[in-house]
């Protein structure tokens, strides 16, 4: 064997041994990886539901701040009230992708696992932005009490 084949030989030992190398390294990473996903999405989830069921509780708070005021004010009042079931049926959601989770979480790809990442955390944003509007529209309801003389609702 000449100089230059064992050269050639240990550069194509090299290449080999650093491709296997970078093969180990990157399934390793795609290994932490999912764990970490997993319980972002779980976090998520816990977060997401808290909110839906504040946001139910406030809603449920609105018949008591309009009992008292006119019916022009009471009316918006119901039509606020009217979004209930769409927190029912976004809870209902949030169970049917709790149980996918469970169902999947070991097959599922990690494009799948960020892509369900992303829609909880896009969900919780817009929720974010929904009770914040809640609370606007209580505010609203507690200052038109005040300025009619209401009582304040019992507790």
């Amino acid at each position: 064997m000449t100089a230059k084949n064992t050269v050639t030989l240990l550069l194509v030992c090299a290449a080999v041994a650093a491709a296997i190398v970078l093969l180990a390294w990157a399934r390793e990473t795609a290994l932490r990886r999912r764990p970490r996903l997993l319980a972002e999405i779980l976090d998520l989830a816990d977060a997401l539901e808290r909110d839906l069921l504040e946001c139910r509780a406030r809603l449920r708070e609105l018949p008591a701040l309009t009992a008292h005021l006119p019916p022009s004010e009471s009316l918006s009042a119901r039509a606020t009230l009217a979004a209930e079931p769409q927190v029912q049926d976004a809870l209902r959601d949030l169970l049917a992708h709790r149980l996918w989770l469970q169902d999947n979480a070991r097959r599922a790809t990690l494009a799948e696992l960020g892509h369900a990442r992303d829609a909880l955390a896009a969900t919780r944003a817009s929720l974010e932005l929904q009770l914040a509007r809640l609370a606007d529209v209580r505010a609203d309801f507690e200052h038109a009490r005040v300025t009619h003389g209401a009582p304040p609702p019992a507790r």
